[in-house]
């Protein structure tokens, strides 16, 4: 039959065991600090991508109306269809801009 040990009443641990222990607490801690480190960098990430998405619709649909009322304006004065081009792409180009100027921006953000 297989032989029993004795319990001896849980005496002080050993040096090495109390070693162990803070050895096993400070991996478990530094996992902790990491994990919670990548969820933050994600949260920061995800909240640029959704920024940038909204700014970039938003920026759509407003060059959408410019160029309708370029369309109707152009049917009232079709002499004016350069000029109205040109502004037309203006805008289109200041908001390129203001959305690069952005990624820019979230990029610099940590």
């Amino acid at each position: 039959m297989s032989e029993l040990a004795t319990y001896n009443g849980g005496g002080a641990l050993s040096r090495d065991a109390r070693r162990v222990g803070r050895e096993i607490s400070r991996g478990r801690l530094g996992t902790q600090i990491r994990t919670s480190q990548v969820d933050n960098v994600t949260d920061v990430t995800l909240a640029k991508v959704e920024n940038l998405t909204m700014a970039t619709g938003n920026a759509m649909q407003q060059i959408t109306r410019v160029s309708q009322a370029q369309r109707q304006l152009e049917m009232i004065a079709p002499d004016a269809a350069g000029r109205l081009a040109f502004i037309a792409d203006d805008h289109m180009l200041g908001c390129a801009e203001l959305l690069s100027d952005l990624r820019r921006d979230l990029r610099r953000i940590r």
